[in-house]
């Protein structure tokens, strides 16, 4: 059996883009929309003012107490101004005092504080910069001291990072009156509230400030294995303390921490003497030993050889997709114990590298997706690492398992799966111990203020780790008409499967969720339909089990998207509608047409992604809702495949016939007589098969 004991797993490569040249979802240009995003997103996650001294007693506990090697506080930050004109006043010296050691005593054995922004290429521009301050290990200080300035290497091994700003207008939090009540905090608004464009650009700024810091973390949560990650805000003389997981962020008072330097200092010194899995490393995953990586390159290099048919440069950069030379990685994924048990099973050792797929949200699933080599077994499978909603019984790996045993055509088939363990001990003893989230566990404690008038309500969250069989390419990837309508009807076959054999509906049609896998015995990849974790069972009239959306809101049902009752219960009907606007986007985006990008990026955002908000209920559909009643959007759509355009047009009728065909198709749209048409067509048709053509909004 592995014991992998101590983490190490920094410098996770990110997933490329299609070109595979560049990192998926991180562009600069957008980064400035991408922050303010993420700055609002924070308002439904986030939890404060926690007391600093609860934040460190709680979240960094010190077990063996070894202060004869700390140094004093007195006068620690007395070359720190208290406010200066720019950051670098201020964070220049505070690295220095924070670094500062003596021959036996000093204030983080074993860290150093790095000016990391100042191998920055361009420190003032959003996408490029860098935090001011990066804490790294003494081993790890010298290899991000070798790398290029260019690359983003320091947010792949910071252990924390210090934001500094020279004045506390920066600070985008407002703190309740220190003896304030449980009802006053409850009423107080702990973010800042916006005034009008002309009289609050310090409220812009704050938000910019604390938009860069969530993408700060959101890039180290991608870069790294991890937990969870604190990090520290300085507004001239103040300074907050954070910890951020997948179920969101805690946020402390705000402190002086030149009248107090003691909070701040505990807090590093603390950090310091927590082991690795307590600072939020991920202990099931270390460096992988250098002959499993040899293993593990020769293995992609013959899977993407027998996925893509390519050799010599084309192979090599299509392996660039899986594996970047140095980094390969070991990851224990850990049987499941079955209900009725709860003794743990030897785990399985997997290599991976690259992910197809890397998590660019802080709260949520934080999904990564690997192709892996299973090492006992020698050959490449598909690795998920997730974090999942509670309970157990709703994992994906048992609902997969369960439609693998209803013979669910055109789904992976799942292999192992299992939570991932906290405690080693623990969980070899008893099989629980699980890591977990622990954002939500502070909601209802009495320090706790509003945001937006609204109390906090997180989801907790488990780490979860599934192997299937389906290691294959995104259907972004597809060749062309042949090859969109063939593994979009494979996935359509899943889908009348599980409903008819596992009475199931996936819920969550998108064009991420399904893959293309080329088998032997086949010249076309067969799409699998993958990603089952919001899947339901559904009643004898059709319905979900659970109500409310799940899903992609690009690819809902106009049903799903209606403001009218947004909590109605979905139906295998409008897992069709959305398997359409997967196969006409892929359509708009992948094959010729005569729409040019201007008119396409407008097309897209009406059709796919317009949203409103009333209220706490957010609405869409109108353009999928005038499409299908006059076709608004499509009519002047001419594919370049007269194929996909009959199959488009005819869809579209038997979904929402025109005022001519109404009777004609009435009834049409049914699983049943949508496969007649959709199995005779691609038996009638010949369709062209290397027609694909990227078109850029």
């Amino acid at each position: 059996m592995w014991h992998l004991q101590d983490s190490e797993g920094y410098g996770v490569p990110m997933a490329l883009d299609l070109t595979l040249s560049h990192t998926d979802g991180l562009r600069p240009d957008l980064a400035m929309s991408r922050n303010r995003r993420h700055a609002y997103d924070s308002r439904a996650h986030t939890v404060g003012p926690m007391p600093p001294a609860a934040f460190i007693d709680t979240f960094l506990p010190l077990k063996d107490d070894k202060r004869a090697k700390l140094m004093t506080f007195n006068n620690a930050f007395k070359e720190v101004p208290r406010t200066a004109d720019t950051p670098a006043a201020i964070y220049k010296p505070l690295a220095a005092a924070l670094n500062k050691k003596s021959p036996r005593k000093s204030r983080c054995p074993g860290f150093v504080f790095d000016t990391s922004i100042e191998r920055s290429v361009r420190p003032l521009r959003l996408g490029y910069t860098k935090p001011h301050i990066c804490c790294f290990t003494t081993a790890n200080a010298r290899t991000v001291r070798r790398a290029d300035n260019r690359a983003r290497v320091e947010l792949g091994y910071a252990e924390l990072f210090i934001d500094v700003r020279p004045n506390p207008s920066f600070d985008f939090f407002i703190d309740p009156p220190t003896d304030a009540s449980k009802e006053v905090r409850i009423a107080h608004n702990f973010f800042r509230e916006y005034r009008l464009p002309d009289e609050d650009r310090e409220y812009d700024e704050a938000e910019r400030v604390f938009g860069l810091h969530n993408a700060f973390a959101i890039e180290i949560f991608a870069r790294q294995n991890r937990t969870c990650l604190f990090t520290v805000s300085v507004f001239g003389p103040l300074a907050r303390l954070y910890r951020w997981d997948r179920e969101g962020c805690i946020v402390t008072e705000a402190f002086d921490f030149h009248a107090n330097p003691g909070t701040l200092l505990e807090f590093i010194w603390r950090y310091s003497q927590a082991c690795s899995s307590d600072r939020g490393h991920d202990p099931t995953v270390i460096t992988t030993r250098p002959d499993h990586e040899s293993l593990f390159r020769d293995a992609i290099r013959s899977h993407v050889r027998s996925q893509l048919g390519v050799d010599g440069p084309e192979l090599d950069k299509a392996v660039s997709a899986h594996y970047e030379p140095g980094h390969a990685t070991a990851i224990e994924v850990h049987p499941q114990p079955p209900p009725e048990s709860t003794k743990p099973r030897p785990p399985t050792l997997f290599i991976v590298s690259r992910p197809v797929v890397s998590p660019l949200y802080l709260e949520g699933r934080g999904t990564r997706g690997y192709w892996a080599l299973d090492v006992a077994a020698g050959r490449v499978v598909f690795l998920k690492d997730t974090w999942c909603t509670w309970p157990t019984e709703a994992l994906e790996g048992n609902i997969l398992a369960h439609l693998n045993e209803k013979d669910v055509r055109n789904i992976p088939q799942r292999e192992i799966h299992g939570l991932v363990p906290h405690d080693f001990e623990s969980y070899h003893r008893t099989g629980t111990s699980s890591q977990y989230t622990q954002t939500g566990s502070m909601t209802e404690k009495e320090w706790v203020c509003s945001i937006d008038k609204k109390r906090i309500r997180t989801t907790p969250q488990r780490h979860y780790r599934m192997v299937t069989n389906a290691a294959g390419y995104g259907l972004m990837t597809l060749r062309g008409t042949e090859e969109l309508l063939h593994a979009t009807h494979d996935v359509f076959t899943a889908m009348r499967d599980a409903l008819a054999k596992a009475a199931c509906i996936h819920r969550d049609l998108s064009l991420s969720n399904m893959v293309l896998v080329k088998e032997p015995d086949r010249d076309i990849r067969r799409g699998y339909l993958i990603d089952w974790e919001s899947s339901n069972p559904i009643d004898s009239d059709g319905n979900a089990k659970h109500s409310g959306r799940a899903g992609t809101w690009d690819f809902l049902s106009i049903r799903m998207l209606d403001e009218n009752d947004f909590q109605r219960k979905h139906r295998f009907e409008d897992d069709m509608e959305s398997l359409f606007y997967v196969v006409l986007y892929s359509g708009l985006l992948y094959l010729p047409h005569n729409v040019n990008m201007g008119s396409l990026t407008e097309l897209i955002k009406a059709m796919f992604r317009e949203r409103h908000e009333l209220g706490e209920i957010l609405f869409g559909g109108l353009g999928k809702s005038m499409n299908a009643t006059c076709r608004a959007l499509t009519r002047r759509i001419r594919f370049g495949s007269p194929g996909f355009q009959e199959w488009v047009d005819t869809i579209m009728d038997y979904y929402w016939p025109p005022g001519e065909l109404k009777e004609k198709y009435k009834g049409m749209w049914d699983p049943a007589r949508i496969e007649a048409y959709w199995a005779t067509f691609l038996q009638t048709h010949t369709l062209e098969c290397d027609n694909r053509v990227v078109h850029e909004l």
